[in-house]
């Protein structure tokens, strides 16, 4: 039975398992764009899928006879009131309804209020395409949908996209990734540990272990008490016992009630590309992406490079004109769920530093399921935020620019090359980054897996109030011995670097396999030394996503360090600097460099581990410098 839900507030976006406010100028509550206030009518109905598997689905309608283009998130997060006997009770939903929409927030296969078993990514390409066909034919629908959502939510309209379901007219992917494999559960090579064990353990595994309890017999309190066990568990674990656990593959954390995250042993069991990541890969099927996206992100998101890529590809090989002419990219400097309206991590980026998702969402799908003439049309094809750090302490700034490409097609690949006297170790040593070329014996550390180089910050997700994201100050880290530090001269001018950032590097090891990571860095007048992104090898997979080659001991091999993007301001005065280690814990999972099948073995080995820089090995920081931007 349809309920009268009048909104009461306005949530400015849905994303990553949180509901997080992202900055921006709150709408009054209960306003619609012409200032009425309107009644929402709200009601859970469920859409079959092709299996006869139903999934809850929150239905926020306006007012009036309609019928309405709808807009649908599909969420494996719950969105469910915490008022009891409440199941409307989304700021989403509301916010949209209010202007117009029917608003759907459908809890995804196996999740919450919907039936069936979840599948972790593996399901929502054909769940998506029949939820959208299902929004699409009833009653209160004119057959125009769009989807929002961020993170999960995003890849979740990026599943149904490549679907192409016939009446799907425009999406909105908030921070979420391309491929995800090498961009979601692995970076480099490297598992992305942090991000897949907290990602599970407090967010995926909970909701599934309280229904497995509950068709086991168990009745609802004692299964929620169990739950709550579950969840501190893991907060007490996570960092100081489940990271740390060897072998992987035998990890049991998530082994009760049979096992409430098989597909977390799936990722373990299939370190390389293969068919099962095939299948969920979205850029292999860009030109199967036949709808225009309005694509978001963070310069500090776990999912910033997948982002970009998503926007890149379908701007080059989207399937249709909308597609490829319509698709947008607005970046700015956001981590995934960090708090804060400004903030990446200990940074606060200044009031510039703000979108209103909820606005932006709504001025977009005005145009592709309204009709509106908004300008949405003539709108640059690329929006960025502009990072400028400070000079001293943490409150920093930035602009924004606009272009019609990414990266700006007058960016100058500009390169700073690693010079030493063979003793870069830490900080205080004497390693150089200098655009005058390579030079100096090599350095050298030993990398022990027991004594990893931890995580302070970076590119993450999610923090669940144990590690967080975003930039940092990075001198503790940098007084490790087996952190090699390179910087430059303070810098005479300003020097502005937006687009990919990558490490060319030339380097030996005593293992079989063994990680690189590396670090950009600025260092401020006070030295203060702020992480601008970060990137790791492992190098069985140098040469290959799908093939291992593991390395000869003692011999120079060459690796490509990706980075990630960026678009930042190195003020004058400030130094540029790199950080070469073999380690990021927990971020990433410790290699034990005895070149063992993946998770496989709880052994761990040092490895020596030398770094070269001379005429003929030439490792190199590879900067794209934008000439005509500069900071206002």
């Amino acid at each position: 039975m349809w309920k009268q839900c009048v909104a009461a507030r306005v949530v400015l976006a849905v994303a990553a398992g949180l509901i997080v406010a992202l900055a921006g100028p709150a709408a009054a509550a209960g306003q619609g764009q012409d200032g009425d206030t309107d009644g929402v009518r709200c009601a859970v109905e469920w859409a079959p899928m092709r299996d006869g598997v139903r999934l809850a689905t929150e239905v926020y309608l306006p007012a009036g006879d309609g019928p309405f283009p709808v807009i649908l998130q599909r969420t494996p997060y719950n969105r469910r009131s915490p008022n009891p006997g409440s199941d409307c009770d989304s700021g989403t939903g509301r916010y949209f309804a209010e202007r117009g929409y029917a608003t759907l927030n459908q809890d995804t296969r196996g999740r919450y209020r919907s039936e069936g078993e979840f599948d972790a990514m593996r399901q929502e390409a054909a769940d998506g395409y029949d939820a959208v066909e299902w929004a699409a034919a009833q009653p209160w629908s004119n057959g125009k949908v769009g989807m929002i959502g961020g993170s999960y939510v995003g890849l979740t309209q990026w599943q149904a996209a490549v679907e192409q379901p016939p009446h799907l007219v425009a999406i909105a992917p908030h921070y979420s990734s391309s491929d995800y494999h090498k961009g979601w559960t692995y970076q480099g090579g490297a598992f992305d540990l942090w991000f897949a064990m907290s990602w599970t353990a407090q967010t995926l595994a909970p909701d599934t272990l309280q229904r497995r309890l509950e068709a086991g017999g168990m009745p609802r309190a004692q299964a929620l008490d169990a739950v709550g066990a579950f969840v501190a568990e893991g907060q007490e674990k996570l960092l100081d016992d489940w990271l740390w656990q060897l072998p992987l593959a035998d990890f049991a954390g998530f082994r009760r009630s049979g096992n409430i995250a098989a597909y977390y042993d799936e990722w373990l069991a299939r370190p390389s590309y293969d068919d099962y990541w095939a299948h969920l890969d979205v850029e292999t099927k860009w030109p199967l992406v036949e709808v225009p996206a309005l694509i978001t992100g963070g310069w500090y998101d776990i999912f910033q490079e997948g982002t970009i890529r998503n926007f890149m590809g379908v701007r080059a090989e989207g399937g249709t004109d909308a597609a490829r002419n319509g698709t947008r990219l607005v970046m700015r400097a956001l981590c995934h769920a960090c708090p804060g309206d400004t903030t990446a991590g200990d940074i606060d980026f200044g009031p510039d530093n703000v979108l209103d998702l909820n606005a932006a969402w709504a001025r977009w799908f005005d145009y592709w399921l309204k009709g509106v003439d908004n300008g949405v049309a003539d709108d640059p094809a690329v929006r960025l935020f502009v990072m400028t750090p400070p000079d001293e302490g943490t409150a920093g700034g930035g602009f924004w620019i606009t272009a019609d490409e990414f990266p700006l097609p007058g960016a100058v690949e500009t390169r700073f090359y690693l010079q030493s006297g063979g003793g870069a170790n830490s900080a205080a040593g004497d390693g150089v980054l200098s655009g005058d070329g390579p030079g100096g014996p090599a350095d050298e550390y030993v990398y022990d897996p027991a004594d990893p180089v931890p995580t302070v910050g970076g590119n993450m997700c999610c923090q669940n109030g144990l590690l967080a994201s975003g930039a940092f100050d990075q001198r503790e880290v940098e007084r490790r011995q087996d952190v090699l530090v390179y910087t430059s001269e303070p810098l005479a001018e300003d020097l502005t670097v937006i687009g990919p950032v990558e490490v060319r590097l030339w380097a030996a090891s005593s293992a079989r396999d063994t990680d690189f990571t590396a670090k950009l860095v600025d260092v401020h007048l006070d030295g203060y030394a702020h992480n601008v992104s970060e990137g790791i090898v492992r190098a069985r997979y140098r040469n290959s996503d799908y093939v291992e080659s593991r390395l000869t001991p003692g011999a120079a091999h060459d690796y490509t360090i990706d980075l990630g993007y960026t678009a930042t301001v190195f003020r004058a005065g400030h130094r540029i600097r790199l950080e070469i280690s073999s380690s990021n814990f927990p971020h990433f999972d410790r290699n034990p460099n005895t070149g063992a099948p993946f998770g496989q073995g709880a052994e761990v080995r040092t490895a020596t581990q030398r770094v070269l820089h001379d005429d003929l090995h030439p490792s190199q920081l590879v900067l794209q410098v934008a000439p005509d931007v500069r900071a206002p």
